[in-house]
């Protein structure tokens, strides 16, 4: 039996089916202070708990279900916390999802581009040495005993001694990881979204013969590094294409409205940024008007855009030390360094011949069968590894 680590969110559902459709040895712990009906969980399963982990004893509930191994979907705090509390011997994998990597103090600073970072230097008082203590584990103890605050980063570094695999299907960010957090986890290679769902089930969806618009990024974060993207497009723009830009997830405002401002005197009636909560589908269509995405982010970040509009047959231009490029010209498909490749390809249409071998490339990766086949392996080799041991 597996028990997964789950939070209320909108790809919980996803994940959930994901994993019944291949073992029936399931049982998913919703971490949540309220009973009341999920947000976002709409699947009725037996196998889903609701766990108030600051009332309820993890101890307890791991003596009912006697899982072989505990699946943590992303490294929440609150997950960090639970598996400082267990008194079990059970093998542990965390499923990495991005911020949990690339939020972890010696690495956060290294995700902005120069514009981005120096903007963030402006509106942040002593931002280097606040950077500097964070990632000395001496310093940060002092800092936050000294605030009589949590020292969250503590807590998570302690508890990773409990995790035995670390798991993605970019190598990549193992690596990029276990370069500043060296650890003794193994990794494992496993797909959890396909691309059917990427695309929402339309995998007939492609970009229009007259797309010719950008988009930039996936969201208001300072990882999107806008700033820096928009002054070097600004340049070589032309004037007949919209600029999109997906604004409404992120909480800094400070920061939206910096973009926001840049955006329209750069770009005027051309720059379309994208401030509300838009349905699959209706973002799509947006997406099929855009010859060209950039993605300049320096960590892994907005994959599943990527990987959208890649299938679609757009041009994806990425920053060209990120690990989500490194990963895709690791698999041979068309990607294009914003840096050194704009000047020559703007924005101009990827042609056919290579829009159908990244197609055939995504398709292989992202397969149905393939998601399927290696969640079934991690499964079975969390049961084996436990009774092994």
């Amino acid at each position: 039996m597996i028990l997964h680590f789950l939070l209320d969110e909108k790809i919980t559902d996803q994940v959930i089916a994901n994993f019944e459709s291949v073992s029936k040895k399931n049982k998913f712990l919703v971490f949540s202070k309220t009973q009341k009906p999920l947000k976002h969980i709409k699947t009725e399963n037996q196998n889903i708990f609701v766990y108030d982990f600051e009332e309820q004893d993890i101890n307890e509930v791991l003596n009912k279900i006697k899982p072989n191994g505990i699946i943590l979907h992303a490294y929440h705090l609150e997950f960090a916390k639970t598996l400082l509390n267990i008194k079990h011997n059970v093998k542990v994998a965390w499923v990495a999802w991005g911020f949990d990597i690339y939020g972890l103090p010696k690495i956060k600073p290294l995700t902005y581009a120069p514009l981005t970072d120096s903007f963030l230097r402006s509106t942040s008082f002593f931002l280097e040495t606040k950077r500097m203590i964070l990632a000395n584990d001496l310093y940060r103890k002092i800092f936050f005993f000294l605030l009589r605050k949590e020292d969250r980063y503590t807590l998570i570094f302690k508890s990773l001694d409990k995790v035995d695999y670390f798991t993605t299907y970019l190598a990549e960010d193992y690596s990029y990881f276990s370069k500043y957090y060296p650890n003794d986890m193994d990794f494992i290679k496993c797909t959890f979204t396909s691309i059917d769902q990427y695309l929402g089930g339309n995998k007939d969806i492609s970009i229009t013969s007259v797309a010719s618009n950008i988009l930039i990024g996936n969201s208001n974060t300072p990882e999107s590094n806008h700033l820096d993207v928009m002054i070097k497009l600004k340049n070589l723009q032309q004037d007949s294409m919209s600029v999109f830009v997906p604004l409404s997830y992120g909480e800094n405002r400070k920061y939206k409205s910096t973009v926001l401002e840049k955006g329209k005197s750069l770009f005027g009636k051309n720059f379309r940024p994208l401030l509300d909560f838009m349905e699959k589908g209706e973002y799509l269509k947006i997406l099929r008007t855009c010859a060209t995405g950039i993605f300049y982010h320096y960590r892994q970040q907005a994959m599943g855009n990527i990987i959208a509009m890649l299938f679609m047959g757009a041009r994806i231009y990425m920053y060209g030390d990120s690990p989500g490029y490194k990963y895709l010209v690791r698999h041979q498909v068309a990607v294009y360094d914003f840096d050194r490749d704009y000047v020559r390809y703007k924005n101009n249409p990827l042609p056919q011949k290579l829009a159908e071998k990244n197609r055939k490339v995504l398709e292989e990766l992202f397969s149905d069968t393939k998601v399927k086949d290696q969640l079934k392996n991690l499964i079975n080799l969390m049961i084996l590894k436990n009774n092994l041991d």
